[in-house]
């Protein structure tokens, strides 16, 4: 909250506003560096109280200069205190999205005391589904969903205001599996986790900000055959029997619907162990799946494959590390 703009002003008001409301009986100076940072006055350069009207230790990431992805304006993998001092506050407006395209990094990185208010949308990313892949036959387990906030600090106060999303990625498919020409790629997970590759299907890619993920690829012919189709939430798992699909990608969409499951050839039981793949999952909620595993919607684990032989695996934390001061009007997917 900014300092008034008329009458009376005080060291204590201007100290507070810097920061220290959870400490206002510490000493002050109006030479101190969070406070001169109010007013962006170099160290030693003289100031009077009255310039600090209207001063506001808060900062809105609206102002920046910002870039887009897919008409969207974003922001990806930040660290607080590049933008703000030890006890301001961080807005993040409704237009933005802070985002990771990592598994093992966070959209934001909280490693100040502050507060954050949240209006816009900050996602983990979305984790791979389970795979054979055709070169080498090797096969690779579903990865789980990253973390769109991780908190290294204490005395922090996170608000998630109304309409404001904080979402984990959801956790891939599991693959399927019965002999060694049999395999079905699993869901990707909600926030942009790729389709897993099945035995001549490639897997969909992630969806770009406020996108679907892509259906999976027949592998030779690049048609769309028997696919995991690509969701708005957690990507559909391969169908297997003759075609053996590769999952749908995962989107970035919020809340998003999870991808239909890839389907038997023909609709008929060509081999004993054919079967439809299963479903990516809505937001927060985990994929199904008996063959291949459907992607988890966001923060949400995906499907298991192969009857449960093979594990979908868990998605990510809304927000995780230091316990946080927490507000939530808005709406959020995975643990805090």
């Amino acid at each position: 909250m900014a300092l008034q703009t008329s009458g009376q002003i005080s060291l204590q008001n201007i100290h507070d506003e810097a920061g220290s409301t959870t400490d206002s009986t510490a000493e002050a100076s109006i030479n101190d560096a969070d406070i001169r940072s109010l007013i962006d006055k170099a160290d030693g350069a003289e100031n009077a109280f009255s310039e600090y009207y209207g001063a506001s230790a808060e900062v809105s990431l609206g102002d920046l200069n910002l870039t887009q992805v897919n008409g969207q304006d974003q922001l990806s993998k930040i660290t607080v205190s590049n933008y703000i001092s030890s006890g301001g506050t961080l807005r993040v407006p409704s237009t933005l999205w802070i985002w990771s395209d990592s598994r093992t990094t966070p959209a934001m990185t909280v490693d100040i005391p502050c507060t954050i208010i949240n209006e816009g949308k900050i996602i983990g990313c979305g984790g791979q589904g389970g795979e054979y892949t055709y070169s080498g036959n090797n096969v690779n387990p579903a990865l789980s969903g990253g973390t769109a906030i991780n908190v290294t600090s204490s005395g922090v106060t996170i608000t998630n205001s109304s309409g404001a999303y904080i979402a984990g990625g959801g956790g891939g498919g599991g693959r399927s599996y019965t002999d060694t020409d049999h395999h079905a790629g699993g869901g990707g997970g909600a926030g942009g986790g790729r389709g897993g590759v099945g035995y001549i299907g490639l897997g969909g890619a992630g969806g770009a900000l406020n996108a679907s993920g892509a259906d999976s690829r027949h592998r030779q012919t690049n048609n769309i055959q028997y696919p995991g189709a690509g969701g708005g939430a957690g990507g559909g798992g391969g169908g297997q029997s003759t075609s053996n699909a590769g999952g749908g990608g995962g989107g970035r969409i919020l809340p998003g619907v999870g991808g239909a499951g890839g389907y038997m050839s023909g609709g008929q039981m060509v081999y004993p162990f054919s079967s439809n793949g299963g479903s990516g999952g809505n937001a927060g909620q985990s994929g199904s799946g008996t063959n291949s595993g459907g992607g988890g919607g966001w923060g949400a684990s995906g499907g298991s494959g192969q009857n449960g032989a093979y594990s979908g695996a868990s998605g990510g934390a809304a927000i995780a590390g230091t316990s946080v001061t927490l507000t939530n009007n808005g709406t959020i997917y995975g643990s805090t």
